[in-house]
């Protein structure tokens, strides 16, 4: 029997208030304790889980008790303590409601146990009602790994087909890419087997998608998921996997790259109800904001700008990865920035932000290449043809492309490569990639582009972005602008020119150019 007293009395009447959240955010002091960055975990604030339980909500018609809901990676209770109140908000002081809630419509696993305790404690004391025994929670929420397969149908309850609603925020963990987490060779292959969604970029978050498609056969899916799986090109499989059953319901809302304390990844809530979505996994459509309190609003991209990226593309081969790569010991104890190099740091390395449009500064990194470090770091320096290959170099991160003629100087990741090309000559790419055109056609294309906090122009961006038509003569005129600006530096004289020129090579009409510069001037103005 649960204890009982003056002391829990009061207890409970604390916690039956908004305060009960205090015991999530407990919760997510734990986390810092034990490492955000492998598991993934964060605990949600009660304004996204508002929002997104809300949406599923009116997804399934409404909020009703009886409908069976599931948090598949349940933390703290976030979501549930959430759906619970929006149960009973017809009488929320009525505890037989709040009674009748907890047993009939809230089900969670999670694979800490710490993480299902706190649960439990917020819901029961949500619930304010001392009678209640705590064991008819432990039937509903569950430690168990989600994405196993089965566990779903021993729960308490009807759960036999699958729930009404399966929400939260499942673990952000990618095995992939500069922030992947290890996993072991076999559970790779396991996971690979059992879930189509992680054969293109394989994070965790997208095997949520698709198990949440399993537990909401004919139900409503409301997950917190980051924004790039709206539109990145390796999340494909994943919108294949729920398209299979689901359609999102668009556009989906993104909450901003400040939506978590320390977290500049922005997020969006995946709504998708049940039946035919796109299995081809087509970009999903997102009404984007920069941050959490900023007005959100759907990308009106001009006609001109969505015609142009149907066009043939550059050519693959016009763009590559060539840079230095570092891992932390490397630059702890190899790098020294400076004006000049010492007796040691003996080798230069351009980075991204001393390139600026059709100009590359001097140097100011220098690199000692001591060769047991860059073994033991798995860093290899290449030698210095190996980065003259490239004849032309663009900052990775920026809101658009930004471009200048390679000086040959071996060069961080922080830059990509551009090569000789037997129908398009480096001058010429540099000047399409600092004109107005492309970088409104980079920005109209690329989401990611458009966030405020760590923009990112990749190889698949630029190889993306449309050919240019073959006029011998204008192709000429805009090389030499290139070469102009490199050896005089840029004016708003000549940038005008460029873009005049490059508009006159596509055969663009003077509204077409307008609405460009206009859409250009509202994203990314010149500086």
């Amino acid at each position: 029997m649960p204890a009982t007293g003056p002391g829990l009395d009061a207890l409970r009447l604390h916690f039956a208030t908004a305060e009960v959240d205090e015991l999530g955010q407990l919760y997510e002091l734990t986390l810092e304790v034990h490492g955000r960055k492998r598991s993934g975990s964060y605990y949600t604030p009660q304004t996204l889980t508002r929002a997104v339980t809300t949406a599923a909500f009116a997804a399934a018609g409404g909020p009703r008790v009886g409908l069976r809901i599931c948090d598949p990676a349940l933390g703290g209770g976030a979501f549930l303590l959430e759906a619970a109140r929006q149960l009973a908000a017809p009488a929320p002081a009525d505890r037989a409601l709040r009674r009748s809630v907890l047993e009939r419509s809230l089900y969670g696993a999670d694979i800490s146990p710490l993480a299902v305790a706190v649960a439990e404690a917020v819901l029961w004391l949500w619930c304010n009602d001392g009678t209640l025994d705590p064991r008819v929670l432990r039937r509903r929420l569950v430690v168990q790994d989600a994405l196993e397969r089965g566990w779903e149908h021993e729960l308490d309850g009807d759960t036999a087909a699958g729930f009404d609603v399966v929400l939260g925020n499942p673990p952000w963990v990618a095995f992939a890419g500069r922030a992947a987490q290890p996993l072991e060779r076999q559970e790779r292959r396991r996971l690979s087997e059992a879930f189509s969604a992680f054969r293109g970029y394989p994070t965790l978050h997208g095997l949520f998608v698709e198990r949440a498609t399993e537990l909401a056969k004919t139900g409503i899916i409301a997950l917190v998921v980051p924004s790039p799986l709206a539109d990145l090109e390796g999340y494909r499989p994943v919108r294949r996997a729920l398209g299979v059953s689901h359609a999102p319901v668009e556009p989906l809302l993104e909450f901003g790259q400040d939506a978590f304390e320390g977290v500049t990844q922005p997020c969006f809530a995946l709504i998708a109800a049940p039946g035919s979505g796109a299995e081809d996994g087509r970009p999903f459509r997102l009404v984007e904001r920069q941050r959490a309190g900023a007005l959100a609003a759907e990308i009106a991209v001009p006609e001109v700008l969505s015609r142009m990226s149907s066009l043939p593309s550059l050519p693959r081969e016009l763009f590559g990865e060539l840079g230095f790569q570092s891992a932390g010991e490397v630059a702890s104890s190899l790098f020294l920035w400076a004006d000049a190099p010492d007796e040691r740091h003996t080798v230069p390395l351009l980075e991204g932000k001393r390139v600026s449009e059709f100009h590359v500064g001097a140097p100011r990194l220098f690199l000692w290449p001591e060769p047991s470090v860059l073994a033991r770091s798995r860093c290899r320096l290449r030698p210095p043809e190996h980065f003259a290959r490239a004849r032309f170099v663009v900052r990775q991160t920026a809101k658009f492309p930004i471009a200048a003629l390679h000086t040959g100087l071996p060069f961080r990741n922080t830059l990509l490569a551009g090569f000789q090309h037997e129908d398009i000559s480096p001058a010429f790419a540099v000047a399409l990639l600092n004109s107005s055109l492309y970088r409104a056609l980079h920005l109209a294309a690329r989401r990611d582009a458009r966030q405020a906090v760590f923009p990112q122009v990749k190889v698949a961006h630029l190889r993306a972005l449309p050919a240019p038509p073959h006029h011998p003569e204008k192709r000429h005129e805009i090389s030499q602008l290139t070469h102009q600006a490199t050896n005089s530096g840029t004016s708003q004289e000549l940038r005008s020119r460029l873009d005049e020129l490059i508009f006159d090579l596509f055969s663009l009409r003077t509204e077409e150019r307008a609405a460009v510069l206009s859409f250009l001037a509202d994203r990314a103005p010149r500086s």
